[in-house]
Formats: C-alpha cells, structure tokens, sequence
C-alpha cells in the first residue's frame, strides 16, 4: 500500500460543505466529495467573507483600469475589500498544495467568469479569471488551481492530482529535512522530472550532487522552488513514451523476445492512444516486481497518487 503525504488544499466553501452561493445553493461535486477523503480541505467563501449576505444579489467584474468587481442592483464596489480579504487569507494559509475553486464565480472562478464592459452587467465581452484567484495565482506561482468544471477534463484532473500529492510532499520533506532524506526524495522523483521537465530535472540533479549539511536549509528551497516550477503542463505522449522505454531498459536483456514484443506494442498503442498510460505502466511494474527492481518500485512516476483517484 502506497503511503501518499495528504496535500492540504483551498476548497470553495460551496463546494459540497455550506450553502454559500449567492442564491442560497450549494454545489454537489462527486470528485472533490471522494478527493476530501484523501486531503484536508481549507474552506474559503470570498464573498461571503467580505460582508456579502447568503442569498446576496450577485457581483459581477467589470473590465476597467484597473477591473472592478461591482454589485450591479447597489452600484457598490467592492474591489478593495476582496483584495483586501485575498491578501489576508492567503498571507494566513501556514501551508497549503493546491486551489478547488468554484467555476464561473467572480470571486472564485479560474479561467471562465464573464466579463462585463458595463456596470449593469449587461454586456459580457469575454471570459476571465475571479477576483480572488487572480491573487492566489499572483501569491502561488506555480501551484495547482483549478475549478470543479475544469477538472472534469481527464487531462487536467490527473496533473492536478499529480501536482496536489507531489506538492504535499515536498512540503512534508521539509519537516524530516535531512542530506539523506533530500537524496532518496529526488530519486523518487527522477522518471516523473524526466517525463515533466528534463531541464529542471538536471539543474535539481546538480543541488542534490553539492548538498552541504552546514547550508542544507537553503538548498532544500532552492530545490523546492525549482521542483515546483517542473510541473506547468502535461507532458506530450512522446515524453512519456521516452521515460517507459527508459524504464524498460532496466528489463530488455532479461525478458523474452515475446514480451519484449508485446511490451513494444502496447507501446505503439498507447502512442495512437488506444491504450491509456496505465497499461504501459503496470506492464512495467510487473517487470519490476519479478526482477525485484527496487529503484523503479519506489518511481513516484508510476504512482502519482492514490489509486482509488483513478477510477473517477
């Protein structure tokens, strides 16, 4: 049984705890329902939280210089205190893997809340991102931040997966922060940086080979910022297809020429994407177990996250 650190991550209140939407709703999600079950969730409702009542008329962002986040039926602008509240909040977070926010929401929403040109919220003239994300992503670079709707995208949900647990652990290392711990993290963590980002793979090869004990502190937030920044998008079938035969490797002199075959096809199968990554990957874990190949077994690449997240 894998043993996963367990991410702490923002969740909109609305999102399945408290009817918190404007209209007095609340949002029922079955991903992060089963996701709660493997994280600790910090509820956030923004606006709730500056003052707005439950049900409120709703709010709305309208594109100026700079943008305001205005309440059309009071003409009431409330721009400063969400900026107000977002930076308190977020300078209060002590530690915190990722955001599960509320898709289309002024204060909330990622990548899809209309956009108004006028203060009556008549003309929307476009998509944009919420009030309060625009400051969780200016005070997390690089963290995971994604609404529920989004996360129905396979893709998106399994880098936001991927992201939230390897966050959580290199948070966790921090505080079991020690030469060796730091050395047997980054080889955990080597075929998922090869498949991720190659570059930062190499430069965080380079802190882990001049680690100091008397400077071992700085390094481990070198290191941090770097793995951090190593997880922007989704790696292309060709970088996965380049760490499996990598890893593949470790076998091909101790295998048949019949598994060898059948190994390759289903390469060329998950390459036309007529198999998904986790046949390739259990084939490769099979192997691993029968010529009891240690260092590929502990690969975070091949078990990202829980599997019972899998399924959803």
């Amino acid at each position: 049984m894998e043993n996963f650190p367990k991410p702490k991550v923002v969740l909109s209140k609305c999102i399945n705890l408290e009817a918190t939407r404007y209209d007095g709703g609340i949002i029922k999600d079955e991903f992060s329902k089963k996701l709660g079950e493997f994280v600790e969730y910090i509820p956030v409702c923004p606006e709730v939280q500056i003052g707005l009542p439950i049900p409120r008329d709703p709010i709305i962002i309208v594109k100026n210089n700079p943008d305001k986040l205005i309440q059309p039926s009071t003409r009431i602008d409330l721009t400063q205190k969400m900026k107000e509240f977002s930076k308190e909040f977020l300078q209060s977070l002590k530690s915190v893997d990722g955001f599960l926010l509320k898709s289309k929401s002024p204060s909330c929403g990622v990548k899809d809340t209309n956009y108004y040109k006028d203060f009556e919220g008549r003309e929307p003239v476009g998509k944009t991102s919420g009030m309060f994300v625009r400051h969780v992503m200016e005070m997390f670079k690089n963290y995971p931040v994604e609404d529920e709707k989004r996360l129905i995208d396979k893709g998106i949900r399994e880098l936001f997966l991927t992201k939230i647990f390897a966050f959580a652990d290199i948070r966790n290392l921090k505080d079991n922060l020690t030469k060796s711990n730091l050395i047997e993290f980054h080889t955990r963590y080597k075929l998922m940086l090869m498949t991720y980002n190659q570059t930062n793979l190499r430069a965080l090869g380079k802190i882990v080979a001049n680690l100091k004990e008397n400077k071992l502190f700085d390094a481990y937030e070198n290191y941090a910022q770097i793995f951090r920044n190593s997880f922007n998008k989704r790696p292309s079938v060709g970088a996965h297809i380049n760490t499996l035969l990598h890893a593949f490797g470790y076998f091909k002199d101790k295998i048949s020429v019949k598994e060898k075959a059948h190994f390759l096809d289903i390469i060329e199968d998950f390459s036309k994407e007529t198999v998904d990554l986790h046949t390739p990957i259990e084939l490769i874990l099979g192997f691993a177990v029968r010529f009891d190949e240690d260092y590929l077994l502990k690969q975070r690449y091949f078990n990202p996250y829980p599997k019972e997240l899998r399924r959803l």
